[in-house]
Parts: structure tokens; sequence; C-alpha cells
């Protein structure tokens, strides 16, 4: 019976192709989703126990509610030297830079004449004072102009949004692990399964009677000593009460020389068939053997 690993590694190509196809972590996510579930649909087809179908609906839908881990990246803040660092607008210039430039070169001009004019004046005069003045003026328009003419810094204000998406690899390689695990747990269940089985079956054996086995063993003996319709039918009856309490008559085949007691002959065959219980030996059988 195919494992979860082999029914997986059977769809790889499949798998890788659909999530290279993939156009977010949602779309990876129901990608692995769907992966998961094709796994449990073929596995549990052509499983028999119903204990190892139902673990394997369990831990398949505890995986799958797991994949959500996929789509759950952060905020990504992405940084540019050049293109989207904080950049310097240019704005037009204002009218009052002109005016203000013009009125300060101007009473700078007529500053520095009266200045030049009254050099030699001491102690200073009134048109020296004035000069003065004038100049402080003349500084005063040429701040301002300075003012309206001042480059203003601004963040632009552009927004980028980033999505990563799940490697298909990766992915591939963490989902195998995962049911590298589950058919662990599958196996220990199926075995379980059979464990308890077994000491059901060996329980049924203690509760048969030794003579009872004998009796039923000796009859069959005497059966296939015989051929006729009558031996045929007893031997069906014995046969189907055996099995109702879950006992094999076995045949002897050659190859379960172990069940038997052999005895020299040149043609081999069944004298009194084996009665076996899960595999232990309830009475041997005795066979003609090479």
């Amino acid at each position: 019976m195919a494992t979860m690993q082999a029914l997986l590694e059977r769809d790889k190509e499949r798998f890788l192709n659909n999530m290279a196809a993939a156009k977010s972590s949602a779309e990876s996510v129901a990608t692995v989703e769907e992966q998961l579930s094709r796994i449990l649909s073929a596995y549990n087809e052509k499983e028999e126990s119903e204990r190892v179908r139902n673990t394997a609906v369990y831990l398949t839908e505890a995986l799958t509610s797991n994949a959500g881990f996929l789509n759950c990246d952060g905020e990504s803040t992405i940084w540019s030297k050049s293109q989207y660092r904080p950049g310097i607008s240019k704005p037009k210039r204002s009218v009052w830079f002109g005016i203000f430039l013009f009125l300060g070169i101007l009473a700078l001009a007529g500053a520095g004449a009266e200045l030049i004019y009254l050099t030699d004046s001491f102690p200073p005069s009134n048109e020296m004072i004035i000069g003065l003045a004038v100049a402080a003026a003349a500084a005063f328009f040429l701040f301002l102009s300075g003012i309206f003419s001042a480059r203003k810094k601004e963040e632009n204000k552009q927004e980028l949004y980033a999505e990563t998406i799940p490697d298909g690899e990766k992915t591939y390689h963490i989902l195998l692990n995962s049911v590298l695990t589950m058919d662990r747990i599958l196996e220990q269940v199926r075995n379980e399964e059979l464990l308890e089985e077994k000491k059901a079956l060996m329980e049924e054996k203690d509760r048969l009677k030794k003579e009872d086995v004998q009796l039923l063993s000796d009859l069959l003996e005497s059966a296939y000593g015989e051929d006729n319709e009558y031996s045929k039918q007893i031997v069906s009856e014995i046969r189907f009460y055996l099995h109702r309490k879950n006992i094999d008559v076995v045949d002897y085949d050659g190859s379960n020389r172990t069940y038997f007691e052999l005895m020299p002959s040149e043609s081999a065959g069944t004298i009194r068939p084996a009665l076996v219980i899960a595999g232990t030996v309830l009475r041997k059988g005795l066979a003609a053997g090479e």
C-alpha cells in the first residue's frame, strides 16, 4: 500500500508547477490545501483499516489548518538611495522676492554712495547717520528676499507595497517532512490495531478448551480420510465453526512446514489440517511430505 510520502513524491512535479503559478501567498496556501486533499483521497482509497483512515483524516485536517502560516507575512519596508529618499522641491520664485531684492540692491547702492561721500566727516553728520540707516534697510530687504527664495524640503509622498510569495521547492520539502511524520503515526496506529486484534484472538483461544480443539482436529482428520459428500460437508461445517472463532484451518502446501508433523511419503498431502489462530498453532497438523 502506498504511503503519504510516496503519494506526495509522485505528485511533486504537478505541485511545484502549481506553486510556481501562484501569484500570491493566498494562492500558495490554496495549492497546499488542494495537494493535501489529493493525497488523503488517494491514501484512504487503498487503506482497509477504518481506524487508520480516520487518523489520516485528522492528521491531514491538522496540517491543512496550519497551511495558513504561508500567508502570514508582515509589513515590508523598501529603501532606495536615490529614487525614494526625501527630496528637495524647487518652487517658482515669488513676485515679492523680486521686489525686495530690487529694493535691497537700490538701498545698498545708495548707502554706499552716501558713506563714501561722507567718509572724511568727523564727528558723524546727520547725512552719515542717514547712510547707515539706508544700509540697514538694504540688509533687511535682502533678508526678506532670501526668505521668499528659500527651498522647501519635503518627503516623497509615494508609498510602496511588497508581497512575498512562498518558495515552491522549500514548501515541498516542508510538506514532505510533515507527511513523513504522518506516515510514522499511521504505521503506529496500524500496529496497535493489529496488536489489539491479536490480543482478542488469543483471548478467544484461551476460552477454547483443549479437549474441544483436539476433538475438532480428530474429526477433521477422519473426514480428510474419506472421499464422499458427507465427509466434505463435515469439513465445511467445522471450517465455518472455527472461522467464527477466528481459527484458521490450514492445509499443507510445502511452505508452512512449521505447522505440521511430517511423515515420509513419495507424494505430499494433508492428512490432518493444522489449527492456527493469529499465527499461533493450536494443534499441529499431520502431512505426508517428500
